[in-house]
């Protein structure tokens, strides 16, 4: 009776066993998340790379508009992140377009341009992109899986003592970002815009092909998904 018994108690063991492996397998698989740095390591690796590359001049580069009138432009960025656990992220990007036209006109518009957002809200599809054809412009693309998840503000940037007129027609050059202030009140005097769809200026193809990945991949870990449709 004791052989008996035993015999039934191992038959038993093993076959829970059994039954129990796919679904062992399946937990596992179901979570790629596991996979890969961590979301704190990933947040730390994305503001690094924006610090190491944090001041970008693009040159002048000559482009053709569809009208065909040749003009150049000249995009000058500094940016700053800020990571807000557990899945915030802040970018600060002070921004300075010098456009040519034909030598005849040259225009500047110096911005700050703050924009925030929840990486939970965001889409794990991140892609890279150049910013016009024969141009070393680069950022990265991101969009939100649910409307309005990105704040967004812009402050208009001149020289202290300077009248914005002055850049517009080209009298001053704008070289040091950081010397530039708000024209007329700071941003945060300004109502916020909410939109689902963002742009971050990178400072080569290395760095938006890296950056696209890292952001995909803390997106993902902190939980954001795809938009159903």
């Amino acid at each position: 009776m004791m052989v008996k018994w035993l015999v039934s108690g191992l038959v038993a063991g093993l076959l829970t066993f059994v039954i129990s492996l796919p679904n062992g397998r399946a937990d596992s698989s179901n979570t790629p998340s596991a996979d890969g740095p961590s979301l704190d390591e990933t947040m730390g690796f994305i503001k690094d790379m924006w610090d190491a590359c944090a001041t970008m001049r693009s040159g002048l580069q000559r482009m053709a508009p569809k009208d065909g009138a040749p003009w150049q432009l000249d995009r000058t960025a500094k940016v700053d992140v800020v990571v807000r656990p557990p899945s915030g992220l802040q970018f600060i990007t002070r921004l300075n377009e010098r456009m040519r036209f034909g030598g005849a006109l040259d225009l500047q518009a110096p911005v700050e341009k703050v924009q925030e957002f929840d990486l939970r809200a965001m889409s794990p599809e991140v892609s890279s992109e150049r910013e016009g054809e024969g141009t070393n412009l680069y950022g990265v693309r991101m969009r939100c899986t649910r409307a309005a998840c990105v704040t967004e503000w812009v402050a208009t940037l001149l020289i202290p003592g300077k009248p914005m007129h002055e850049l517009k027609t080209g009298r001053l050059v704008v070289t040091n970002l950081e010397e530039l202030v708000y024209e007329d009140r700071a941003p945060k005097d300004k109502p916020g815009e909410k939109k689902g769809e963002l742009s971050l200026p990178v400072c080569d193809a290395a760095a938006a092909e890296s950056l696209s990945k890292a952001l995909s991949h803390a997106i993902i870990k902190a939980g954001g998904k795809k938009p159903l449709f």
